[in-house]
């Protein structure tokens, strides 16, 4: 069985940004951040790498007038980190916060910009007129005020404004600010308006050898003093091109520009990955309110990345085999995390985009029906930036084996039953971990409507299907079905998780049982499970509904930690919907619960739900108590 790759995918790879966010007083009138509020989620992000929001967990204070800073009060932070938009684990525990008005001066009548809003630098990256931040602290503005959470020190403050999502940012003159521990400082901004420019004309690609093919034209629009140098900042903005027939040559026109002095920069894209000419920038100031022309082109760079285009050899398979196949690349004596995997789809090939270099490429199958990976061996081979590189890998098909036997739950209480069993088999290599089983274990589970596999799966529609072992197998008629056997194991070492379910939740081994699986053979173990006793009560019975609506509705019973009114909500409140024969179980914690059967009644967009009178029933651990109510119909 073989699969080979022929499709070709251009892939952008994403630059790292950094935003500038001062500038000298004679460029006060701004310069270009680069579609700032188009590229950039609106939370804020902590100097520490966390992102943070508009909102804050200091103390509040009264602050000051126009343009002005304020601070007053002091109190300590919240035990919590600020922010809502993102995570701030990585956040100081005691940041201060800065808040106050922008707004955009001298604007002509009706201008309102589509972005605003406020960035932060720590001022001792100032001096070179950027924030060499990778991970900008910023705000935009909401209804023309904004609250920025940041660590206490010294910053430096800007106000921007963009006047469309690809254009760039208008620039105020920043503001030096030092920010407090637990406290709030007021800093009213503006941003002088100034007219936008907009710059056009042709970009090109020269020397493209043959064979590769151009998939993408634009320009890089870099400020002047901070120009391209293979990373490009927050600053820059990008034009895409139209092209014609002929796709090394096109048009651009980028708008809503500040009129400064910009470098403009031709890119290109191929199936190697993009690249920009940094050494035939061309440099224009722009003038406000007008338009610029101005022709780039570059000559064509030796990419740094290559294409592997790997066949997968299934060697020894079976006539019609349709498992997965796939492909795991590893950069030499790099760390795990580096590893590109790609799963062959057939209505969508793929290749792999590498660095050049020296990369260790594995093949490998994943056998059905529970995805195990099979691979085959790790071959060393040399990628070489610009080129294809053709890769036959082999893999030795393994013929499956089978795990097999029962499940005894050992010192189950009496009038406690097992409702169901399960079987997790996970290779010894990828245990079962409290996160989950990982993408090569199997599992098995003998309840209703189970989503496992093999024989112990149940009809959904067969309501005995716990009684019943399924045909060809003995077993008692009235115990649930306890036997597994789990098919299409892979050879090799593999740990058996049994588990049970009764009325009151789950339970799985967290050890494992060791078996060994032998290629075309069954391995017998029967596995026992020490019956844990449950944290939890129950509450069950039956929710009869009389003068049931016939627009529909939905019954069950609920259960609240204190007694509801008809102004007080259900407290704690948890449901359980009734099923066949308006039968429902609550699983509680233990204490006192208040229990009442509820009704929904469904009529057009509207509904209403009607209760029975709440009853009190005290709930213990590992006992069930029955509970039956009537529910009147409107």
């Amino acid at each position: 069985m073989r699969i080979k790759r022929h499709a070709r995918l251009g892939i952008i790879v994403a630059a790292s940004f950094v935003l500038l966010v001062t500038v000298l007083p004679q460029l006060a009138s701004g310069f270009g951040l680069g579609a700032l509020a188009n590229r950039l989620d609106s939370a804020v992000t902590c100097t520490s790498g966390s992102s943070g929001s508009s909102g804050s967990s200091v103390v509040p204070t009264t602050v000051s007038g126009e343009s002005g800073i304020a601070v007053s009060g002091s109190g300590s932070a919240s035990s919590g980190s600020s922010g809502s938009s993102g995570s701030s684990s990585q956040c100081p525990t005691s940041p201060g916060a800065l808040s106050g008005t922008i707004s955009v001066t001298g604007a002509p009548a009706g201008f309102t910009p589509a972005y605003e809003g406020v960035s932060a630098c720590p001022s001792a990256d100032s001096t070179a007129h950027s924030c060499n931040e990778l991970s900008p602290t910023y705000v935009l503005a909401n209804s023309g005020t904004y609250t920025l959470s940041l660590a206490p020190g010294s910053w430096e403050i800007t106000g921007f404004y963009e006047v469309n999502p690809v254009g760039g940012a208008f620039l105020g003159t920043s503001r030096l600010v030092t920010i407090t521990s637990g406290v709030t400082t007021t800093l009213n901004v503006t941003v002088p308006y100034a007219a936008p420019a907009t710059i056009k004309g042709t970009v090109g690609v020269t020397g493209v050898p043959a064979g590769v093919a151009v998939q993408e034209l634009s320009v890089l629009l870099c400020p002047s003093f901070d120009p391209y140098n293979g990373s490009p900042s927050l600053a820059c903005v990008t034009g895409n091109a139209q092209t014609g027939t002929n796709p090394t040559s096109g048009t651009y026109d980028v708008s809503g520009l500040p009129p400064v002095a910009w470098t403009v920069y031709a890119s290109y894209c191929t199936e190697y990955g993009c690249e920009t000419g940094a050494k035939t920038g061309v440099s224009v100031t722009l003038v406000a309110g007008g338009t610029s022309t101005v022709n780039v082109t570059t000559p064509y760079i030796i990419p740094s990345q290559g294409l592997l285009t790997p066949t997968v050899d299934v060697t020894g398979a079976p006539a019609g085999l349709s498992d997965t196949l796939g492909v795991t690349a590893c950069p030499k004596g790099a760390a795990s995390t580096s590893c590109q995997t790609y799963y062959e789809s057939p209505d969508f090939p793929e290749n792999l985009l590498l660095a050049a270099g020296v990369w260790e490429v594995t093949g490998y199958y994943l056998a059905s029906p529970f995805d195990n990976a099979v691979p085959g061996p790790t071959e060393a081979l040399t990628i070489t930036g610009g080129h294809d590189t053709d890769i036959t890998l082999s893999v030795p098909y393994l013929v499956p084996g089978t795990a097999a036997g029962s499940i005894i739950v050992a010192g189950i209480p009496s009038g406690v039953s097992v409702t169901s069993y399960t079987l997790v088999a996970c290779p010894a290599s990828s245990p079962l971990t409290t996160s989950g089983p990982s993408p090569e274990c199997a599992s098995e589970y003998s309840g209703p409507a189970g989503y496992g596999f093999g024989a112990a799966d149940r009809n959904e529609e067969a309501p005995d299907a716990l009684s019943r072992p399924p045909a060809g197998v003995t077993a008692a008629a009235s115990a649930p079905y306890n036997v597994y056997k789990i098919t299409s194991l892979t050879p090799g070492k593999w740990l058996l998780y049994p588990g049970y379910q009764t009325l009151f939740g789950s339970y799985s081994d967290p050890t494992g049982t060791l078996v060994t699986v032998v290629g075309g053979r069954t391995v017998t173990r029967n596995l026992l499970v020490p019956y844990q006793k449950p944290a939890d009560g129950a509450v069950v019975g039956q929710v009869v509904v009389i003068d049931a609506p016939t627009n529909g509705f939905e019954a069950g019973a609920q259960a609240c930690t204190a007694p509801p009114t008809p102004t007080t909500p259900c407290a704690g409140e948890q449901q359980a919907p009734s099923e066949g024969g308006g039968a429902y179980q609550l699983v509680l914690a233990p204490g006192k619960w208040w229990i009442s059967g509820f009704l929904y009644e469904f009529g057009g967009v509207n509904e209403s739900e009607i209760t029975s009178p709440p009853r009190e029933v005290i709930v213990t651990a590992g006992t069930s108590t029955t509970e039956n109510f009537s529910v009147v119909g409107s």
